[in-house]
């Protein structure tokens, strides 16, 4: 999907410079390898990792939103250069940051972690999107209990009560997390069809694809509990179009895990047949789903080096927020003394 803009070149030569600086393989390897305070040591020598060189040490959630904070400067910078026609669109991905926030409240509520809540979110991203005062009331949450009632008194209210539904059934957070990326998707794809043509099919793709990543992880998560999957799917307004419409329209109707999987081995995408055989081992749902997140990483890397337009920028700015789930997720297995054989399944980028 080859796309060059003039008007975008600054933007897609500076990407590419930054692109450069994201963590390979090698880096990986070498950080899943060593104990937690050396790995800290290590990401601080990273570009990724270069707000944590101020002190000399962080607990593990403040690590998380330093590496945000990171990502968000990039963001910034990539919408204050941005064309005037692309800045609307861009704009509706700064909802990304508020999702991030509140998906944050909800997972340490729900673990009902010993922690001052104001450490975990990320301000900045709220006062681009002129919603501090929000999120100020969702701080004053006691409980999930309490966050899900403020939630519902907001814009959020249509997918925050499908999920509470469902988490009655469940036990687990999925459902509100998938609920608040829901709000995020909903704004992108609005804006995404507004665009100029030559730009509308590059950001149209990337939007599917993160439909299509939590389409199959409702419907497979839905199946794994054994709820109703129509209910599920209530928390995602689906696309008329998206990808592997037609063996995704035949999960939807299955209604048993097993015969999802089967499904989702017809399409031979390496990553997550591999997480599929990986679950089938052992039982354990996340491997599939660290494989979709994983095919739809390659997929971005793919086409940020096949595009010169906005595509390029969405696709640089998944890989740097990617990259940022894994190293929190390898803060926190570190920090418990996870087996680093048992970490390296858990990985996106090592998938």
């Amino acid at each position: 999907m080859s796309n060059i803009s003039p008007d975008i070149a600054f933007l897609t030569s500076y990407i590419r410079g930054q692109y450069a600086k994201l963590l390979t393989k090698e880096d990986w390897d070498n950080l899943i390898n060593k104990p937690y305070e050396e790995f800290i040591n290590e990401l601080k020598v990273l570009d990724i990792g270069e707000k944590l060189k101020d002190h000399p040490s962080y607990k593990s959630h403040e690590i998380e939103k330093l590496l945000t904070s990171k990502l968000i400067d990039q963001y910034i910078f990539i919408l204050r250069n941005s064309p005037k026609w692309g800045k609307e669109f861009l704009e509706s991905y700064t909802t990304k940051f508020e999702t991030l926030n509140i998906q944050r409240l909800i997972r340490y509520l729900y673990s009902r972690a010993e922690i001052d809540l104001k450490e975990v979110i990320n301000l900045r991203g709220q006062e681009l999107l002129g919603r501090t005062s929000f999120i100020a009331r969702l701080l004053q949450s006691e409980d999930l209990a309490a966050l899900v009632e403020t939630l519902k008194e907001s814009e959020y209210q249509k997918e925050i009560q499908i999920a509470e539904q469902l988490y009655s059934k469940v036990g687990d957070i999925w459902p509100f997390e998938f609920a608040i990326e829901s709000f995020y998707l909903k704004q992108m794809l609005d804006k995404a069809g507004k665009l100029k043509k030559s730009q509308r099919d590059g950001a149209l793709f990337f939007v599917k694809q993160e439909f299509l990543k939590n389409l199959l992880l409702v419907i497979l998560k839905a199946d794994f509990v054994e709820v109703d999957v129509d209910e599920a799917l209530k928390l995602l307004p689906i696309p008329e179009e998206f990808p592997h419409k037609t063996q995704v329209k035949k999960m939807m109707e299955s209604r048993d895990l097993n015969s999802d999987l089967e499904i989702l081995k017809t399409l031979s995408l390496n990553k997550i047949t591999k997480g599929i055989e990986l679950y089938e081992k052992d039982k354990m749902f996340l491997h599939i789903e660290i494989g979709i997140r994983a095919n739809e990483l390659e997929l971005m890397k793919k086409s940020f080096h096949n595009d010169f337009g906005i595509l390029s920028l969405l696709c640089y700015l998944k890989n740097f927020e990617t990259q940022i789930q894994d190293l929190t997720k390898l803060l926190y297995l570190k920090e418990y003394k996870f087996p680093v054989e048992k970490t390296r399944e858990l990985i996106i980028n090592l998938v």
